[in-house]
């Protein structure tokens, strides 16, 4: 018998990137003696973060599947969406008795298939599911997809909704449950506490003095595209004459350029400085020591916000607002906005935000009054 005096919170998550952003969250109800659970969906091995290890977590980790099990395509996710939720109650109540789960909270986060996966098992399991980073919206069902028809659908199901600011609350005045403004992202608190971690990255502070770009391109709808993917990399090497470019490789894209034949050309520039995902901590070391960062990453321009670094978005449309007209420019006249960009980017740089504001207490707070 768990001590009844004992707040238990379960967090179901799914990718990396969530748990980037919910380990605040997490952080925080264990400073108040909150037992945390992870329930992973499986879609990223997340065992292999050094943030797990971090936050010390105070409850059990449970996996529904494993990442090496999923094919990197879209029927592939498909199926394992399928086969991972029919699966997902058993596997919890062999944990959990269905009392321990019954109206508790389930945080889920953002908008990816775990984000649906995770809402929908919390209703079959009678949990309370509450949805951090709620209220994005594109208010184009295919771009991006399929995120906004998870958010839309998460919302739905959600019985509180933590907005991150104004009009994220807008887009949420059809639903039912609660909202609640955090103002911010919860990455902010992220960024607060990646500033105190040690680099491990090897190699990365030799990188850090360097004067250099980042650029970061992972998305399937770009990647889909092999004549943009080309047209962009000339680009960017064109970029690369005057100052070093550091390439993150996502794995879906080492293995587009390895099929373009662009990535053996890559290694051989020694103006690239190719680097594999590297650990949380670092990375933002490695954006914030930037000149620039062009990206596709929603979870980058948010990051780039707060630290108000310049950045150009790789997309046409964005559901997300921080930055855009600030230090962040929407890539919308193609492959040509590049050397503009880059040409120009001094005039994107802004104050870094050093808001006291803490989305991550705000939520954590929710959590804890939870009844």
């Amino acid at each position: 018998m768990q001590h009844e005096n004992i707040k238990n919170i379960f967090f179901f998550i799914g990718t990396e990137a969530e748990l980037i952003k919910v380990f605040p969250v997490i952080m925080e109800c264990q400073k108040k003696n909150a037992k945390c659970h992870i329930i992973s969906s499986g879609q990223n091995d997340l065992k292999k973060s050094r943030i797990l290890n971090f936050i010390q977590l105070s409850g059990k980790f449970i996996e529904l599947s494993k990442e090496e099990d999923i094919k990197k395509s879209a029927i592939g996710l498909l199926s394992w969406f399928v086969k991972t939720k029919v699966k997902a109650v058993d596997i919890i109540l062999k944990y959990f008795s269905k009392d321990e789960l019954t109206n508790k909270p389930l945080v889920v986060h953002g908008d990816t298939v775990s984000t649906l996966m995770g809402a929908l098992i919390g209703k079959r399991l009678n949990m309370q599911v509450y949805h951090v980073e709620a209220g994005l919206r594109s208010h184009n069902l295919f771009n991006p997809f399929p995120e906004e028809i998870d958010r839309m659908l998460t919302s739905k199901m959600a019985g509180i909704h933590f907005a991150p600011g104004l009009e994220p609350v807008n887009n949420l005045k059809n639903v039912k449950g609660q909202i609640v403004n955090t103002e911010y992202n919860t990455i902010l608190d992220s960024l607060r506490v990646s500033q105190s971690m040690s680099i491990i990255t090897e190699g990365l502070e030799e990188i850090l003095d360097k004067d250099y770009f980042v650029f970061v391109m992972h998305r399937q709808e770009n990647l889909m595209n092999k004549e943009f993917v080309k047209q962009v990399v000339v680009e960017i090497t064109k970029q690369a004459q005057d100052r070093k470019c550091v390439l993150i490789l996502h794995k879906i894209t080492e293995n587009t350029f390895d099929e373009l034949g662009i990535l053996d050309l890559l290694k051989k520039n020694p103006n690239f400085i190719l680097l594999p995902r590297v650990d949380y901590f670092d990375f933002m070391k490695l954006l914030d020591n930037s000149k620039f960062v062009i990206t596709d990453g929603g979870s980058n321009q948010e990051e780039l916000y707060y630290m108000g670094k310049p950045c150009l978005i790789m997309r046409k449309a964005t559901e997300r607002k921080e930055g855009i007209g600030e230090n962040a420019k929407l890539c919308v006249d193609g492959v040509n906005g590049i050397g503009m960009f880059c040409e120009e980017y001094e005039k994107y740089q802004i104050n870094s935000n050093k808001e006291k504001i803490s989305p991550s207490k705000i939520i954590s707070e929710m959590l804890l009054k939870h009844e």
